[in-house]
């Protein structure tokens, strides 16, 4: 290092070291003030993303409590029980309004939807859709009696939808990572088939094609 350097620096010291004191403040001042703003810009993107799949869950849980509201028909069923049918097949109108609305509302949050809560969502799709396909024959007056066939089958799904939109709320509310979008959106076919076998739409269809 040259003498006449040397000789700078140490009679000018005290200005050359708060020189750079100055400038290192200033470059961590940047730092600091650029880590607080792009985390400041997360949490507001985040925050963005969260309040969709919180909506995105409320209307799934609201759909699922809609299809378990049941209306008393009068009389007492085969089983000794009131005949009761979901309020949402007491006519043709209402069952082809609510399942152009639940189909509307869950495509419009699908994305948000943790993949459990998809897949129950869209296992209900293809139950509704067979449903529809069986009462193209149906006539209006007629709607309510299938609905006392697959009362049980519109409580079972309605309370497997809630539980799987709810897990949501208990522990995945916290997860700050959304669900790939490159996993199955569907239950595997041989699961899906065996559900829909199970249900009363399926085991009982003799009763809904006698009507």
């Amino acid at each position: 290092m040259p003498p006449d350097f040397l000789q700078f620096l140490s009679t000018n010291s005290s200005a050359v070291f708060g020189l750079i004191g100055a400038v290192g403040g200033g470059v961590l001042s940047f730092l600091a003030s650029f880590v607080l703003k792009k985390r400041d810009f997360n949490l507001q993107m985040w925050g963005k993303l969260f309040d969709r799949r919180i909506a995105a869950h409320e209307k799934v849980i609201s759909l699922a409590v809609e299809m378990r509201i049941m209306v008393t028909l009068g009389g007492i069923d085969e089983n000794g029980e009131i005949r009761r049918a979901p309020q949402i097949l007491l006519s043709k109108e209402a069952f082809e309004g609510w399942f152009a609305r639940f189909t509307q509302l869950t495509s419009e949050g699908t994305s948000w939807l943790t993949i459990e809560t998809k897949r129950e969502v869209n296992f209900i799709q293809d139950y509704l859709a067979t449903l529809h396909l069986h009462l193209a024959y149906v006539t209006d007056e007629n709607y309510p009696h299938v609905g006392t066939v697959v009362r049980q089958d519109f409580i079972d799904m309605s309370e497997s939808l809630e539980k799987k939109a709810f897990f949501f709320f208990q522990h995945g509310i916290l997860n700050l990572k959304l669900d790939s979008l490159d996993q199955h959106h569907k239950y595997k076919l041989p699961e899906t088939e065996k559900r829909l076998r199970a249900t009363a739409l399926m085991r009982d269809m003799s009763k809904i094609r006698s009507t």
